[in-house]
């Protein structure tokens, strides 16, 4: 039963939030109803062995759950570390690379600081900046959906923050690491590359960090590791800037399972790698068959994810939606009007997928 309400205005207490939060959309989760293939949230489809899900739980039942995690899992770090070709004290853990965004302007964007990406890209860089109150300078992509170089690298140079993910949501687009090199040669500010998607496309910047100090690299476990449910990423820098980034980190960030569950992946990566394979197997099989469809204008992607144009792209969402298939809407970005995304799934869900959007085009 809702809590009773007198009639007290809630107008002074909501004069207290910063005007930044109030005029701020918020996030909204896609819609998820009947489900015959979910493909709308860029998810690994692929779940973690049942075998090692029993192992973890064994190993939880022997833990005290009354006592904090350990602030900094060092077993968890010195894994990451081994994976990545870095020192553990290289490595910032958070709950989830979005949580680790947010980190990043805590530690170093002050209002009024300059804040440069590529639009259209991930959008909650652009709601982070708002709440931090950054000058926020948005460089429009071309009409094919890369960076304008020249026009990127002078808008970068001032930044205190530059904000790039490779490979991009919601494009898929890879960016060229000698390209990455010159916005670090160009700029003092920290330059944040978002790897959310690296492992399907195979290329890492980790490597330039022991050149360029001024290089921030985040990952995720939500994408190829398959724990979206779970909130795991990391932040890999410089070991001077990973020390300043955990000094504004929120202590015990990490829970006990989630810690557990990841140091087990990184035991055996294996797994990982194998559904990485079928997943990108599967994304080429899908963009050949959009490539086929008529009146679809896929974007080559190297994410777990491909982008595709279509006219009146609302009104087939729509119709997949009433078929019970889950895609996401891309029209509201620059540059992707009548845009739709589709989360490279099973071959039986990209199937249904593929059916229902042959059926809702005709």
């Amino acid at each position: 039963m809702p809590t009773p309400y007198g009639s007290a205005s809630s107008d002074k207490a909501l004069n207290n939030i910063k005007p930044e939060i109030r005029k701020a959309g918020g996030y909204t989760a896609p819609a998820q109803g009947r489900v015959v293939a979910k493909l709308n949230q860029n998810e690994n489809p692929y779940d973690i062995p049942a075998s090692w899900k029993q192992e973890i739980l064994g190993c939880m039942a022997g833990l005290a759950w009354g006592r904090y995690p350990d602030n900094q899992p060092r077993t968890l770090r010195e894994r990451l570390a081994r994976r990545f070709g870095v020192g553990a004290d290289q490595i910032v853990l958070g709950h989830g690379s979005n949580q680790l965004l947010y980190l990043a302007f805590t530690a170093a964007v002050r209002p009024g600081d300059r804040v440069v990406l590529a639009t259209p890209t991930f959008s909650l860089v652009e709601t982070i900046a708002g709440h931090f109150q950054a000058r926020l300078v948005p460089v429009m992509k071309s009409d094919d959906l890369t960076i304008p170089e020249s026009r990127f690298l002078k808008a970068a140079a001032p930044a205190r923050l530059v904000f790039l993910c490779s490979p991009d949501n919601p494009t898929g687009l890879e960016i060229r690491p000698d390209f990455l090199e010159s916005v670090l040669q160009g700029t003092d500010g920290l330059v944040l590359w978002d790897e959310a998607y690296g492992e399907f496309g195979g290329q890492s910047a980790v490597p330039l960090i022991a050149e360029y100090p001024n290089l921030i690299v985040a990952r995720t476990f939500s994408k190829a590791f398959g724990l979206a449910g779970l909130r795991i990423g990391a932040l890999i820098a410089h070991p001077a800037v990973a020390a300043e980034l955990s000094k504004a980190n929120i202590p015990y960030n990490l829970d006990l399972f989630s810690i557990r569950v990841a140091e087990r992946l990184l035991e055996e990566t294996e797994w990982m790698e194998d559904t990485v394979r079928r997943i990108v197997d599967e994304r080429e099989k899908l963009f050949a068959a959009l490539k086929e469809t008529g009146n679809v204008d896929p974007i080559p992607s190297r994410a777990n994810f491909i982008t595709f144009r279509v006219p009146d792209a609302r009104t087939v969402l729509r119709r997949l939606e009433e078929r019970g298939v889950l895609i996401r809407d891309m029209t509201g970005y620059p540059l992707l009007g009548n845009g739709l995304r589709v989360t490279v799934g099973t071959p039986g869900e990209n199937q249904a997928f593929l059916n229902a959007l042959e059926d809702c085009l005709s």
